[in-house]
This record gives structure tokens, C-alpha cells and sequence, in this order.
């Protein structure tokens, strides 16, 4: 049985608030690093980047990073040419879904090897069934599930947040 969460009209009020909440926490910043974790991350951290653009002055540095994540390896890291470039600098981490957070602590895990200056955590939807003591910054939503369902978010052409 499939049950929809949320919407595609859902998804974006979600993803304007995130943004909004990211403005905020970081107005003092002049420059923000949004890192969306492959492949839905991308999708998630491209919407939010237009939103902070289009309501504040920070400018937003969009990178991406793909984590092999049966293995939980780093693939790729789109930044690795110049690390430098976030030395210091505040970073937010976008993904999707929030589950177990192993994702998020094997991406933190590489990203803090290049001393940025705070990293921030940006989900669509967070789950509690986590084995890392990761906690989001910035949240769509949170959802209490069994642990035999799966949340299954669609970015395709009618974007929608399912529970399988």
C-alpha cells in the first residue's frame, strides 16, 4: 500500500521553508556552501539555492557529493579540485531523507577534512530510527514510521514524498 505524504505543492512550501531557515541562521554570513548529497540532494539543494538567492543577499557556492551508499564510500566530491575554497566557510548538507544518518556522518566525516567552519544539516524528511547522534538543522518534516516502511521520495515530473 503506497500512502502520498506530501505533494508536489507540499515539496516546495517544505523546501521554502528550509530556505528560509537557512537565511536566517546564516544572515550574518556573506557566503554559504550548499552540498546536496546524490542523487535527490541535488534536486533538494539546486530549489534551495534559488530561494536563498531570491530573498537574500548571501551568495550560495552549490556543490555536490555522490556517496556509494551500500559501501558507504565517498564517490565523488565536486569541491575536492579546491578544497580550500571552504576552509572556514559555513557549509549545509542537503539529502532527502534522514534515516539511520550514516549518510550524513560518512559525509561529514570527508567534509570535515577541510575545516570548514560549521556544517549544517538540510532533510526533506526525518525519520527516528538513527544510529549516528546526527540531528538536523533545518527540517520539511518528521515522520514516525515503522522500521519495515520505506519512504520513498519521487523528484521526477509530479514530485511526491510516498510511504511503501
Amino acid at each position: 500500500m503506497k500512502n502520498i505524504v506530501l505533494d508536489s505543492n507540499d515539496i516546495i512550501n517544505k523546501i521554502r521553508r528550509i530556505s528560509f531557515e537557512i537565511i536566517e541562521k546564516n544572515i550574518d554570513e556573506k557566503e554559504i556552501y550548499l552540498i546536496g548529497i546524490l542523487p535527490n540532494g541535488k534536486y533538494l539543494s539546486q530549489k534551495i539555492n534559488s530561494f536563498i538567492k531570491e530573498n537574500s543577499s548571501i551568495n550560495v557556492n552549490l556543490h555536490f557529493i555522490d556517496i556509494d551508499k551500500k559501501n558507504l564510500s565517498i564517490k565523488e566530491i565536486s569541491f575536492e579540485s579546491d578544497a580550500d575554497e571552504i576552509k572556514n566557510k559555513v557549509i549545509v548538507l542537503v539529502d532527502d531523507v534522514m534515516n539511520s544518518a550514516s549518510t550524513f556522518m560518512y559525509s561529514i566525516n570527508e567534509i570535515l577534512k577541510y575545516q570548514p567552519k560549521e556544517i549544517q544539516v538540510a532533510v526533506l524528511i526525518e525519520r527516528y530510527y538513527k544510529s549516528f547522534p546526527i540531528t538536523p538543522n533545518f527540517r520539511g518534516l518528521e515522520l514516525s514510521t515503522s522500521k519495515s516502511e520505506h519512504v520513498q521520495v519521487d523528484l521526477g515530473n509530479s514530485p511526491k514524498v510516498l510511504i511503501l
